[in-house]
């Protein structure tokens, strides 16, 4: 009985000895952060997936194309040469304190303009893995979830890591990347893809598609100020009338590499021939004087006398970037390939 008993506890012990704890067989979620975070800062483009099914595609020196969901509303986004290019519906500029009639024709084009944060620095794939492993510092420990989608991750404070390689960044909140961050895109989920090769070239030619659509943009934030000092109205006998203008405009605030785009509104009327309204556009340099002038033709009527006819000018401006296309199309062919 006796060494019947020392073979059981024998037993026993040598089970005992031969178990290893199950975390020491599974996933390490120290190496699962460590290799995705790696990986995303080698990336040379990423997709982030924003609310309302906004896309940004963002590239590992700066390059921004694709859309922004702020506050709700869908906003174009293309950044190039350090500058930031947005197009907004005319609800976004009235938000920023515009009036309504200026906010409705900058809702019809794009403008260089700042937000609180800068997406293409922020969201530059090796700038959001150094942020990532910064907000990490202190987090709880890990847990390990399985997404709606069937995907086992990692979840750290929000930052959803796969939980078997090859390890990548899955989605993030936007407080891990600052204030601004969160402030602007609100309390949301950033997914997170990283394009593959094939995919840079389509990449390169939406790039290329939104900088041909840039036009002349807006500059928001600074105004133009504009001042008439001379306004002549010649009418011929063929029944044309020019009226020409001497203005001249200056720049209140900030604007560099920029011009003055200057619209004038003539009102041409006469009590016996009726009213006409005629305009010109034209693009200055700022802080300059310049002549516009615009006609009007009225049908005269077969009678004696003379008609009196007067102008009321009015010429409003804007600034507006200088862009060189070529030059930013070639920074994109720089990094993403031709």
């Amino acid at each position: 009985m006796v060494r019947g008993c020392l073979v059981v506890v024998a037993l026993l012990a040598l089970t005992g000895c031969e178990s290893t704890p199950p975390s020491a067989t599974g996933p390490d979620s120290r190496v699962a952060v460590n290799g995705a975070l790696t990986a995303l800062s080698g990336q040379t483009a990423v997709a982030y997936d924003l609310a309302g099914g906004a896309v940004l595609n963002v590239t590992g020196k700066g390059l921004v194309q694709g859309v922004l969901s702020l506050r709700g509303q869908q906003v174009s986004a293309l950044r190039a040469d350090g500058d930031l290019y947005l197009r907004a519906p005319a609800e976004h500029w009235r938000a920023q304190g515009m009036a309504a009639a200026r906010a409705a024709e900058y809702g019809t084009r794009w403008a260089r303009s700042q937000l609180a944060f800068d997406p293409g620095w922020s969201f530059a794939p090796p700038i959001v893995a150094q942020a990532l492993r910064a907000g990490l510092a202190g987090a709880a420990r890990p847990s390990r979830i399985t997404l709606a989608d069937g995907l086992d991750v990692f979840d750290l404070a929000g930052l959803r890591i796969t939980a078997v390689p090859p390890y990548r960044v899955v989605s993030f909140p936007p407080a891990l990347l600052g204030p601004a961050v969160a402030q602007t895109l609100g309390d949301t989920t950033i997914g997170v893809r990283a394009l593959q090769p094939d995919e840079l070239g389509e990449l390169r030619t939406a790039f290329d598609g939104a900088v041909d659509s840039l036009g002349q943009p807006f500059v928001a934030g600074p105004v133009v100020a504009t001042a008439v000092s001379d306004n002549t109205l010649r009418c011929t006998a063929t029944g044309s009338c020019t009226d020409t203008v001497q203005v001249s405009n200056k720049l209140l605030g900030d604007a560099p590499r920029a011009s003055a785009r200057l619209v004038l509104k003539s009102s041409v009327t006469s009590s016996r021939l009726g009213g006409q309204d005629c305009g010109q556009e034209l693009v200055t340099p700022l802080n300059a004087a310049t002549t516009m002038a615009c006609s009007v033709r009225y049908t005269l009527p077969k009678l004696a006398g003379t008609a009196k006819v007067s102008a009321v000018p009015v010429v409003t401006a804007e600034p507006v970037a200088t862009v060189d296309t070529e030059e930013l199309k070639q920074s994109a062919a720089t990094e993403l390939g031709p």
